[in-house]
């Protein structure tokens, strides 16, 4: 009787110490990842192909006058690259996504020369925390890019008078821009910071059911997950339910972009999150046949500079949904209700979060 309670206790033990360690691992995998610095970058041929800086380096390659700047984003520090136009208050905010820095999103100046836009604003590419320069730092699926995203206009118009903003998110960058211009609303408001637009390319459009998801994936069982979620919620200030499209957008006119190829944030879970935002008349939504996570861009230059071009300067039509597929644009006309329709049909796939970088999901 006496060892049968003892390998009881035993098991009991074991038991709880691999929950425990499970618990840790899917937590730690959540929240933080290994940080990239741009010397990484420079000094790698396949990861300057990757990031596509193998010519165009920094700013000035593509044009355009820059310093670099340090700032706190509460404790962390952070670095940017500022393109400061003196004549325009407006700046829009280029954010790159997870394991990855500001270099992975440098290409994206090309696109406001092809526009013509170079001229209409100011530029500031930040490293956000865990990136790049900037300090290591849990960055909780975007939460934490939030807070960054914040502190980063905040600088901006404490150092450099602007006052008007459009925020341009990629991935988990775009979770942040969302959360930055929605969270942080009654801050900005105080300190006659306005978000005018925000852009958000292959964005997290769920947090709670991203996490789920992927850990469905890899069986994770269920009571963990169930810890798992709770603990993170509380580590994101039991904002958790908060942290999604859904209520993140609607205020501020949005132009979303996706790709169906995305395995990372997946069409089908946005368009669960675009249907409850989809009547909403400065909610925009380009979706793309081919392409990556975080690069469609790439496979649809002219396309994708186009849906930009015309979102800044306020030439979409709001009654459309456009699909770009390779044979032509296809344009659906129809009522934003109607497009309930569209949630149910695609890929549920993700990849796991041992793929470390955006580009990983290629």
């Amino acid at each position: 009787m006496g060892i049968l309670i003892a390998v009881n206790v035993l098991f009991m033990i074991f038991f709880f110490a691999v929950a425990y360690i499970s618990i840790r691992y899917f937590l730690n995998q959540i929240e933080k990842y290994p940080r990239v610095t741009l010397d990484e970058v420079y000094n790698n041929k396949k990861l300057r192909q990757k990031y596509s800086i193998e010519e165009k380096v920094n700013p000035m390659d593509y044009g355009f006058s820059y310093k670099e700047v340090s700032y706190k984003s509460g404790k962390i520090q952070l670095y940017g690259w500022l393109i400061d136009n003196k004549k325009n208050d407006r700046v829009i905010i280029i954010s790159h996504g997870r394991g990855v820095n500001r270099l992975a999103v440098l290409q994206y100046l090309q696109i406001f020369k092809d526009t013509g836009l170079e001229n209409e604003y100011s530029f500031f590419i930040p490293d956000l925390r865990n990136s790049g320069k900037s300090d290591e730092a849990k960055t909780k699926m975007g939460y934490c890019f939030g807070q960054d995203i914040y502190h980063t206009m905040e600088m901006l118009h404490d150092k450099y008078g602007k006052n008007n903003f459009i925020l341009y998110g990629f991935s988990q960058g775009g979770m942040g821009s969302a959360i930055a211009a929605k969270m942080f609303s009654n801050e900005l408001r105080k300190k006659g910071i306005k978000v005018e637009k925000i852009i958000l390319d292959s964005s997290i459009s769920n947090v709670r059911k991203r996490v789920k998801q992927d850990a469905a994936k890899r069986r994770v069982p269920k009571f963990i997950v169930s810890v798992v979620t709770r603990v993170f919620n509380l580590r994101v200030g039991n904002k958790l339910d908060k942290l999604k499209l859904s209520y993140l957008l609607r205020r501020i006119p949005t132009l979303i972009i996706q790709t169906k190829s995305d395995k990372a944030t997946t069409y089908g879970m946005l368009m669960e999150e675009y249907n409850d935002i989809a009547q909403y008349k400065n909610i925009y939504l380009r979706v793309f046949e081919k392409g990556s996570h975080t690069r469609v861009y790439p496979e649809y230059k002219e396309e994708y500079t186009e849906a930009v071009g015309k979102f800044l300067k306020g030439e979409l039509d709001e009654n459309s949904f456009i699909v770009n597929n390779d044979e032509n644009i296809e344009k659906i006309e129809q009522t934003k209700t109607d497009r309930g329709s569209l949630n149910k049909n695609e890929e549920k796939e993700t990849g796991d979060y041992e793929n470390f970088s955006d580009f990983d999901y290629e």
